[in-house]
């Protein structure tokens, strides 16, 4: 059966009606983890060096030996535990795929076996080898899916997090931590307790900018605060930091076409008396954060201003997806334009 987030995966543990084959994927690795390790702390009530058994599936499998982990009976408790951990779908062979699917439904009910998918995900339009995983664990299990949360729950995660590690962490704050995590509850887990212990008197903002590598999305927004800040040495240091990462020049000036977009959205709601809730939620931002910024720093830019800044971020965006320029001399030339205007009276 197909289970669309963890809260059905939960009511199933509940009640009892837990198939012994769980497929567990998606974008959001940390609760992919997590349910990973709650389903193996249930399964495995005893003797865990005989009844637990792992495979890892980012190389080809040993079916015989992940046959015989499956197949074999506990020892002196009532379930084992067999677990692929991150499948690769390309590693996987026509043949094992037969040898999969019998095992899938010839494995006996004193085990539980569960597969992990977070690294690669399954192409279900397209119908490759990971969404014929999915389907066979669907047909002879339970598949579920786990989808990054959304800003509003990372926050409360994050917040939750700090608390248990012994410090605390503002909304604000919060909020700049999951954008620099790409909302990945794993990561973000993680560089909470690091700052945590850093910080136990109270995680700042400027600690994170400090102390947290943001995803490269969340660093070609920052190029925008560089400009802002009308710091240009930093603003082409961060252009380089991102080509470094393999980020491509048209890619870096769309995201800070975007930040410009966004204050100039948030001016105009501003001009037309629309409340920020109402203009971020009819503008379609998910990110609460993201608006936010906008909505701050707008207030640095006439109407007239930002108007000619997007027309001058449109022009760079033609001439960068022209053949025979350089793409990163139209960034940076671009982003030295946009310094030349901001300093005009």
């Amino acid at each position: 059966m197909k289970l669309e987030n963890p809260r059905q995966l939960d009511a199933m543990i509940k009640d009892e009606s837990l198939p012994g084959l769980v497929f567990l994927w998606g974008e959001d690795a940390g609760g992919v983890i997590r349910y990973q390790r709650k389903l193996e702390k249930l399964a495995v009530t005893a003797f865990p060096e005989f009844n637990s058994s792992r495979f890892d599936g980012r190389f080809s499998l040993d079916m015989d030996a992940l046959s015989n982990a499956v197949c074999s009976l506990p020892m002196m408790a009532p379930r084992r535990f067999a677990l692929i951990e991150d499948l690769n779908p390309a590693v996987v062979s026509a043949g094992d795929m037969a040898k999969l699917e019998q095992l899938f439904e010839e494995r006996p009910e004193e085990t539980l076996l569960v597969i992990t998918m977070h690294t690669v995900q399954p192409d279900f339009k397209k119908g490759d080898k990971g969404a014929k995983i999915a389907g066979l664990c669907d047909k002879y299990g339970a598949a579920c899916a786990f989808q990054k949360p959304g800003q509003a729950q990372a926050v409360q995660q994050i917040i939750a997090e700090a608390q248990r590690a012994g410090s605390v962490i503002g909304q604000g704050e919060a909020r700049l931590l999951s954008e620099y995590c790409g909302r990945d509850s794993l990561r973000m887990g993680e560089e909470t307790r690091k700052l945590a212990a850093h910080s136990p008197e109270g995680i700042t903002r400027e600690d994170i900018e400090a102390l947290v590598t943001p995803v490269t999305e969340a660093r070609a927004f920052d190029l925008a605060g560089r400009i802002l800040s009308r710091d240009y040495t930093a603003a082409l240091g961060t252009i380089d930091d991102l080509i470094f990462l393999k980020e491509t020049p048209v890619s870096i000036l769309t995201i800070l076409t975007m930040s410009f977009v966004d204050m100039y959205r948030a001016a105009i709601a501003k001009r037309a008396g629309i409340p920020d809730a109402a203009a971020r939620k009819a503008l379609g931002y998910g990110s609460a954060y993201r608006y936010e910024q906008a909505v701050m720093n707008q207030r640095k830019f006439s109407l007239p201003a930002l108007e000619d800044i997007l027309e001058l971020l449109a022009e760079a965006d033609s001439r960068s997806k022209s053949t025979g320029i350089d793409a990163k001399v139209v960034l940076e030339t671009t982003v030295a334009e946009i310094f030349r205007r901001m300093e005009r009276p």
